[in-house]
């Protein structure tokens, strides 16, 4: 059976939803495949996901990890059928002819897989046993089997559900960077790697100048357009190893750790202005942005607070000079 568009579609979109494919190797996971096996008396079991060119194994027993075509994937028929198969033996089956785990020296012979659904009824993959042996499972078994992909589809529904969480406590919600509580966090982990690798960390704060005009004027849609400006920018103008964070209304802060006595901190700070100067749209046309930028170095004894408040104050004298 060929999936209609729609059904490849869905599965597709729930497959990325669940970040299912980032699962591979889960323990949990791993764990229901062991179970699997034990259900049907042995072989290997596997939970696969597949999209429309590949079969992705996420998790196993007694078989690898690994992707592999889709055309010649046993599960795709479990899939786009969206109902279970169990067969006893798989080389006698004409539905299987085609695919090369049915071939060769140690051919699939039993073989039993059932669907798995997203909360939404998708069919996202499959938990599948097989066995080099042909053999016959009684429907207890069968009804066991599908328990456990229940199971595997709760499974990658709780992992996204806590993935989504910790993102949330983390992370502002307007512009998707790091919030005050993670650049704290960040921020202690730094003076704990700085005594151990005998590196500077620096800390800029960024103050946006004319915020408050900008939301009175055009309305905070525009102000929450510029935030994020801001914040795409930052990212942008830092390294992957940085730390880009909003302390809050129209302040961001950016942590870096460099190496003591080098020009890592003026490169920084004059990408992180230049990025800033350049105009952007907003309100309609494009608008100047204007802010005002300080860095410190963290002196030895600093804690959190102290450092941001050592940023804060280059930042404010650097706005005074502006004026």
């Amino acid at each position: 059976m060929t999936p209609t568009d729609s059904a490849a579609a869905r599965r597709l979109r729930a497959i990325e939803r669940l970040h299912a494919l980032d699962r591979a190797g889960d323990p949990a996971l791993t764990a229901l495949t062991r179970v699997a096996s034990f259900v049907v008396g042995g072989g290997a079991a596997a939970v696969h996901l597949i999209d429309d060119e590949v079969q992705h194994r996420v998790a196993a027993t007694d078989a690898p990890l690994g992707e592999h075509p889709r055309e010649d994937s046993m599960c795709k028929l479990v899939v786009d059928g969206e109902r279970r198969i169990v067969c006893e033996d798989a080389t006698a089956d004409s539905r299987f002819a085609y695919s090369s785990f049915v071939q060769g020296d140690a051919p699939v012979r039993f073989y039993a897989s059932t669907p798995v659904r997203a909360t939404d009824g998708t069919v996202v993959g499959s938990l599948c046993t097989w066995d080099i042996e042909a053999r016959e499972i009684g429907d207890e078994h069968v009804r066991r089997l599908e328990d456990l992909a229940e199971q595997v589809a709760t499974l990658l529904e709780l992992r996204q559900v806590a993935s989504e969480l910790g993102h949330a406590a983390s992370h502002d919600p307007l512009t998707g960077v790091l919030n005050r509580t993670m650049l704290d966090d960040r921020l202690a982990h730094a003076f704990a790697r700085r005594m151990r690798r005998d590196c500077d960390v620096l800390v800029v704060v960024v103050d946006l100048d004319g915020f408050k005009a900008i939301n009175d004027t055009l309305g905070h849609d525009t102000g929450d357009v510029v935030l994020k400006t801001v914040a795409s920018r930052l990212q942008t103008a830092t390294r992957a190893e940085d730390t880009v964070a909003r302390l809050g209304g129209d302040e961001f802060a950016v942590v870096a750790e460099l190496q003591p006595d080098s020009d890592g901190e003026s490169i920084l700070v004059a990408r992180i202005e230049s990025g800033l100067s350049e105009p952007a749209e907003y309100g309609g046309e494009l608008r100047p942005l204007r802010a005002s930028v300080g860095a410190a170095l963290a002196e030895p004894g600093d804690d959190v607070r102290a450092a941001l408040a050592r940023a804060d104050q280059a930042m404010y004298a650097r706005k005074r000079e502006r004026r």
